[in-house]
């Protein structure tokens, strides 16, 4: 295999294999069915350059065109120069975007920080998105969850073939962030998925989250998505012949329609999701065999190391969109009772009403919750609702189940505000709003398609470096395991941010790391609150 060479942030090269593929493309009759294994090649395979993404249409950059290919299943393999002596851990990337969009573009997701830490194996790997990925007709005809079958896939490309890059296939960290989180859970919960990896990171998603739990009417879902592509009696055929119809459509007119799909402006945000895999699928193939809600809270999933973590505006990704847009933001204050159904999966009765608004708008009036002065607390109701609450649930049920074992959790909060910040691609101001979903990404990887590099000696360069070998050491180290006598389940608490500068101290780190043991009141009260109004309220997006 040809490789090519890249050069790390400390300015020492090593090696890159990308754009290599891990299963057959998934064109024609292979739509909608699961991945296929590639036939072996003959003669040198040139990885050296990037392939193209999977079919998408991104919602957060206004008027995005369809961009990508169905022929999209690859992955990248990065590895340190010289490594001749003894097998290195690797790290397994999936990358987020909702189910529906993003790719792992070494202009996008760059590996330079991760190898210039020299201890680990980067794989990052592409997955399908969308109703190409998702697409199932609850039956045997479309089973579903293909872009999750792609990760297993992958998954298992790097089990049988990371040991020829000088990988050590029993020591595999999977990691990844927003959908990506959320599908590192489903494969510890995943039957298929095995003894494919042995540490998890989860980073500020979960698939405990609304907007990653199971469609509920998947049958319903592809009839819809037949008529917005012109399928008049869509309602009509049988699911063979649906699936028939779609498989030969436009693979660009499919993308393109499937914004489409939500009922208001931007919601439900994430239409196609994993589905339970019930009967009709025989028992070997099902990734998804129950309710995630249920294998997780019942121990069902591979006891392995997790660290999982958040930063403080996750939803800033959402509520940005609508806060600066009047028109928007007057509808989902006129119409609130019916519009949190779309934008936070909640059946908003009476008490429900009363519940939010005492938490979060304590003195707006009733027909006019959100404004410019209490934006950040619109924010932060998101935030809870998408990622923080979701995220403790999985971790205290983690921690609190008789199936793991002993040992200490981490749940980081990444608060460092540095010079760039998705906010800006969300929403377009120069405006501050804190640490946004996706702000710790840019000191993992290097994102040159979307930021410019951090100047040298910036404050950003030294938070990249605490930051990269935070993750890289727990996927060198993992967790320190109790002895079962005296078995604790602790939670550390890790917290990154800016530290205090004092004027007479210029040789101090402008990075703070500090760490403490067990949950505080506030995130307690976080996961209370809405551990009870989803238990009593929760309506799946649809």
């Amino acid at each position: 295999m040809l490789g090519a060479s890249m050069t790390d942030t400390a300015n020492i090269r090593f090696e890159a294999f990308v754009g290599i593929p891990y299963a057959k493309p998934p064109v024609g009759k292979l739509r909608f069915k699961k991945p296929q294994p590639i036939e072996p090649w003959t003669e040198d395979y040139n990885a050296t350059e990037s392939k193209p993404a999977c079919m998408q249409k991104s919602f957060l950059l206004p008027d995005q065109p369809v961009v990508g290919d169905e022929n999209c299943l690859y992955l990248n393999v990065y590895r340190p120069k010289g490594n001749d002596t003894e097998s290195l851990p690797v790290m397994v990337f999936i990358h987020g975007g909702g189910y529906f969009f993003g790719s792992a573009d070494p202009q996008l997701y760059g590996p330079e920080r991760i190898l210039a830490t020299k201890k680990v194996i980067l794989v990052t790997l592409q997955y399908r998105l969308g109703v190409f990925g998702f697409l199932s007709t609850g039956d045997a005809q479309a089973t579903g969850n293909y872009g999750m079958l792609d990760q297993v896939m992958a998954l298992k490309w790097v089990n049988r073939n990371i040991g020829f890059f000088g990988g050590d296939a029993q020591s595999v960290t999977l990691f990844g962030e927003s959908a990506g989180g959320a599908s590192v859970q489903l494969h510890m919960m995943s039957p298929l998925s095995r003894g494919l990896f042995q540490r998890a990171i989860i980073m500020s998603g979960s698939a405990l989250a609304v907007w990653s739990l199971p469609i509920e009417d998947p049958l319903a879902l592809a009839r819809k998505q037949a008529k917005l592509v012109g399928v008049s009696e869509a309602d009509e055929l049988t699911t063979a012949e649906l699936v028939d119809v779609l498989q030969y459509l436009d693979a660009k007119v499919l993308t393109a329609s499937m914004p489409y799909l939500r009922t208001w402006f931007e919601h439900p945000i994430v239409m196609y999701r994993p589905t339970v895999q019930g009967a009709f699928v025989p028992v070997e193939e099902r990734f998804l065999p129950d309710d995630p809600r249920e294998l997780w809270a019942e121990g069902r999933y591979a006891d392995v190391p997790i660290m999982i973590g958040t930063v403080p505006n996750e939803g800033a990704i959402v509520s940005l969109a609508i806060l600066h847009n009047e028109t928007i933001r007057k509808q989902f204050n006129e119409n609130l009772k019916e519009l949190l159904t779309p934008v936070a999966a909640l059946n908003a009765t009476p008490s429900v009403l009363e519940q939010l608004k005492e938490r979060y708008f304590p003195n707006s009036p009733d027909n006019n919750w959100i404004s410019e002065e209490n934006s950040d607390q619109f924010t932060k109701m998101l935030s809870d609702a998408f990622i923080i609450y979701p995220t403790l649930k999985t971790l205290l049920e983690y921690t609190n189940s008789n199936e793991t074992s002993c040992r200490e959790t981490t749940l980081y909060s990444f608060e460092f505000v540095g010079r760039h910040s998705f906010s800006s691609l969300y929403t377009p101001s120069n405006t501050s709003y804190g640490v946004c979903h996706q702000d710790e990404l840019p000191y993992l990887f290097r994102m040159i398609d979307l930021f410019p590099d951090f100047p040298p000696d910036s404050p950003e360069i030294e938070m990249s470096t605490v930051w990269t070998d935070f993750l890289v050491n727990f996927a060198v180290h993992g967790t320190t395991q109790e002895p079962a006598a005296s078995c604790k389940k602790s939670i550390k608490m890790v917290k990154f941010e800016n530290a205090k500068s004092s004027p007479e101290d210029a040789s101090s780190s402008p990075v703070s790391v500090s760490s403490g043991s067990g949950l505080n009141e506030e995130l307690e009260k976080i996961h209370d609150f809405w551990n009870t109004l989803y238990s009593a309220s929760y309506i799946a997006y649809h």
